[in-house]
């Protein structure tokens, strides 16, 4: 009976002292996953983690920093060592709504100005109602210069105090129906010096499918 019991326990040490094996190491991928989204197809120039459209599409370029990390003794590239995310400039943008909406108004808004003799219109700079627009919002507020600065009774002021009327814009992004392309909504608002709105007018540019232009 004691031999009997040496052995069992004889046993039951060799089995604690068993090395367990090492767990298997995970299969090497060359899945590129920045977690950041974009509304672009991912490139080759453009590696993007695939993620549901948001409700507005906001487009985004990624900018690869440095030079690609490996992993030891892996001879494919994993991932991007840096990255930053950034949105282009785009003045056309602005500059063809501005025109647009410059269009707009001497259209529906002729018996007012034609009427109303000399003005003398001060002109705001836009105003950007999200912080990721594509740059080059100036050129909007420039155009709208030049443009009513070619209006005969119209005379473009730069000291607040002596306007009559004042032009403001702004910018923003809309959320376009079919949700494939991302689009910028575009205001202009004609007010008198009193704060009386007289007219707005906006406009809806989207991004061309496929493309990087706007229309």
């Amino acid at each position: 009976m004691k031999k009997m019991f040496i052995l069992g326990a004889c046993a039951l040490l060799a089995g604690c002292q068993t090395t367990p094996e090492p767990a298997s190491a995970p299969e090497p991928t060359n899945e590129i996953n920045t977690g950041i989204p974009c509304s672009y197809s991912c490139m080759p120039d453009n590696p993007c983690m695939q993620t549901l459209e948001p409700l507005i599409l906001r487009p985004r370029v990624l900018e690869v920093v440095g030079q690609p990390a490996k992993r030891p003794c892996c001879n494919d590239d994993l991932k991007f060592g840096s990255l930053e995310v950034y949105v282009p400039d785009a003045p056309e943008i602005y500059v063809i709504s501005a025109n647009r909406t410059v269009n707009s108004m001497l259209k529906e808004a002729a018996p007012f100005y034609e009427q109303a003799g000399t003005m003398r219109v001060y002109i705001d700079a836009a105003n950007p109602k999200a912080g990721d627009l594509p740059g080059g919002i100036e050129q909007g507020t420039q155009t709208l210069k030049k443009r009513f600065g070619e209006i005969s009774n119209v005379i473009v002021t730069e000291n607040l105090a002596d306007a009559q009327y004042i032009i403001n814009s702004q910018a923003d992004w809309f959320d376009t129906a079919t949700k494939k392309v991302p689009a910028i909504k575009y205001d202009m608002f004609l007010k008198s010096k009193d704060g009386r709105l007289i007219g707005e007018w906006s406009e809806i540019i989207h991004q061309a499918e496929g493309d990087r232009s706007w229309w």
